[in-house]
């Protein structure tokens, strides 16, 4: 139970999320290993290390020299040796700094279980952000709704972490109280286009929203800024998306309305199967540009669901 500083209404846990909340995040992240086997693209991912040649940060190791390393890195000992020329090869890091783009619209303010989709979008924002930090590298990005976006551009301390936390949480705590909406069914291509503006290359950029809007400019966005960095999409879904309840409903998009039955015509199977079908259809089309995608369910606890898509990557 939490209040905001623009109400003093109080809310049940779980449909607005408060800037304490998000802060305590970074113990979430103290047992993630900071070192994985291989280079993942995962919305974690920080700092990673590739093997270049020339110098380096650090010697890893020798080999039989390739046409094109720099002969400064001859190890002239072993050649001698060996009477076969060899190359030292060095370990180098190359700075990935995380672009978070943070989707706080009037359609994530939805939730039928644990969580609104708005606060599981904080949540998720919060964990990269100090994944990142604590990995040695600068965190930034956009937070949107329908009448404002706000970019915090990206540095490498606590505090900006927070700067970018409060940013979020402000714009949560105003989705229960927004009277007057202005519907732009082109917002989320505004920040996308935005983005491939601000950042330049060799980014994380994860865009955390449900994609409801997501259209062929969308893609097209996204593959732009994907053909220099490497972006992650957090697709931010709920239980009642992927079943609806027995008996009998009355759906609504707030302007109709729809007398909707499970049972009837199989209804409740073939609304089931879409929501699989979209799913596999858009993992499949970032595929394309890869772009991996990783559904967080609303009705789940997130920090755990994270944490095994991490585990499970980097094994």
């Amino acid at each position: 139970m939490g209040k905001n500083k623009h109400t003093t209404q109080t809310y049940p846990p779980g449909v607005v999320i408060t800037l304490e909340e998000l802060m305590r995040y970074e113990y979430y992240v103290q047992d993630i290993p900071l070192l994985p086997q291989h280079p993942v693209y995962t919305i974690l991912a920080g700092r990673h290390a590739s093997k270049l040649r020339g110098r380096g940060l650090d010697f890893e190791e020798v080999r039989i020299y390739v046409p094109g390393d720099d002969i400064r890195n001859i190890d002239w000992k072993v050649t001698a040796r060996t009477a076969e020329t060899h190359s030292k090869v060095f370990n180098e890091e190359k700075e990935r700094p995380t672009f978070v783009v943070v989707d706080q619209s009037t359609r994530l303010f939805f939730g039928s279980q644990l969580l609104v989709k708005s606060v599981v979008a904080a949540q998720v924002a919060a964990l990269s952000a100090f994944y990142t930090v604590r990995r040695g590298d600068r965190v930034g990005g956009i937070v949107f709704n329908e009448e404002r976006n706000d970019f915090i551009s990206p540095a490498r301390s606590k505090s900006h972490v927070q700067h970018l936390l409060t940013r979020i949480a402000d714009m949560n705590a105003q989705l229960p109280t927004r009277t007057h909406i202005r519907q732009d069914p082109d917002v989320l291509n505004e920040i996308l286009h935005k983005t491939g503006t601000l950042v330049t290359h060799d980014y994380v950029v994860t865009v955390i929203s449900d994609f409801s809007l997501a259209n062929e400019d969308t893609f097209r966005y996204l593959e732009h800024i994907a053909a220099h960095n490497d972006v992650m999409l957090v697709h931010i879904t709920d239980p009642m998306e992927a079943a609806l309840p027995d008996g009998s409903l009355v759906l609504s998009d707030g302007f109709r309305q729809v007398l909707w039955d499970n049972s009837t015509r199989h209804n409740g199977e073939r609304y089931t199967e879409d929501f699989e079908k979209m799913k596999s259809a858009l993992t499949e089309r970032c595929r394309n540009y890869r772009i991996p995608v990783i559904f967080i369910d609303t009705g789940a606890e997130v920090s755990s669901q994270l944490m095994h898509f991490f585990g499970k990557t980097n094994q």
